[in-house]
């Protein structure tokens, strides 16, 4: 089973959208989480998508988070975030499985009210995920769980993104929801990035000891045109041994 995500940068542009869809398909993921992503990067009828709802001033289409799923969607979950994050529950090669999409503030995220300041949105937003997290892992026995997208803090190895405190919070966040994040700058194969990850996948605590990373490329393509200023990644999960 092969998970990945990246933040594509709102989808701009019909030629880049081809160069995008181009590289998605090359992943052959059965499972997506693209974040800062428009409705006009559709990844066609072998998938079935759910999404946050419309991001207000932007252009019309634009979401948050966008999850799609070539595994079967038994229902999507409820979120306490309709803006930033979305959620559905699949059947997948591991059994049930619940992927939370989402985007966390950046160090400049002012917030709803515009009155945020550093990282200080960040800090009042992600205790709150974590919270929902450890309630969905909790409230559903049995069930692994994902969370994926564009968490903007890259964890382990040299600093890239983020803050001491931001990244205590999400590791405790993930701890308290046993998760862990297989997608840390320790666990990626060298040389696929210049810097470590911000965009993360993160899985039950019971699967990850059996997921590695299996690629990871830079925002552009083999072309060097610019597709996105967030590098993407993709984890592969060894079903026949993972289980719940």
């Amino acid at each position: 089973m092969r998970i990945g995500t990246w933040n594509v940068e709102y989808g701009v542009g019909a030629e880049k959208n081809a160069r995008r869809l181009r590289r998605l398909r090359e992943m052959n993921c059965d499972v997506w989480v693209l974040t800062e992503t428009h409705d006009d990067l559709d990844l066609g009828a072998d998938y079935q998508a759910v999404s946050t709802t419309p991001r207000p001033n932007k252009r019309a289409g634009s979401r948050w988070t966008t999850i799609w799923s070539r595994l079967p969607i038994v229902k999507s979950v409820a979120v306490e975030d309709l803006n930033r994050t979305v959620a559905v529950l699949l059947e997948s090669p591991v059994g049930p499985l619940i992927v939370f999409g989402t985007v966390l503030p950046w160090n400049t995220d002012r917030g709803a009210n515009g009155l945020g300041k550093g990282w200080s949105e960040f800090y009042r937003v992600a205790p709150l995920q974590s919270q929902e997290w450890a309630k969905l892992a909790a409230t559903n026995p049995g069930v692994a769980l994902c969370v994926a997208g564009d968490l903007n803090m890259n964890l382990g190895g040299p600093h890239y993104y983020g803050s001491a405190k931001g990244r205590e919070l999400l590791r405790v966040g993930l701890k308290e929801a046993a998760l862990v994040c297989v997608t840390e700058s320790d666990r990626m194969p060298r040389g696929l990035l210049m810097h470590g990850p911000i965009d993360h996948i993160c899985l039950s605590a019971s699967i990850a000891p059996h997921t590695s990373v299996v690629n990871a490329w830079e925002g552009t393509d083999g072309d060097g045109v610019r597709l996105s200023d967030h590098s993407g990644l993709v984890v592969a999960v060894n079903t026949f041994i993972a289980v719940v």
